[in-house]
């Protein structure tokens, strides 16, 4: 599964947002460099873990409880 995240700087610190879909990011990308004291913003493209994947390939690291 693929998560677009937006990671920016406002007033030095580093903050970030996740969204499911590209268009989403980039909309709050655009509204975020809209600000005042933001010094960066970047999407990025991210491959998150899908947990029954990870279950179906170590099942023995899952216990049901």
């Amino acid at each position: 599964m693929v998560e677009y995240c937006v990671y920016w700087l406002e007033n030095g610190e580093p903050m970030h947002e996740v969204f499911s879909s590209l268009a989403a990011a980039e909309m709050y990308s655009c509204a975020i460099r809209g600000k005042e004291n933001i010094e960066w913003v970047e999407v990025s493209e991210e491959e998150t873990i899908d947990l029954d994947e990870l279950e179906d390939m170590f099942p023995d690291d899952f216990c049901c409880v």
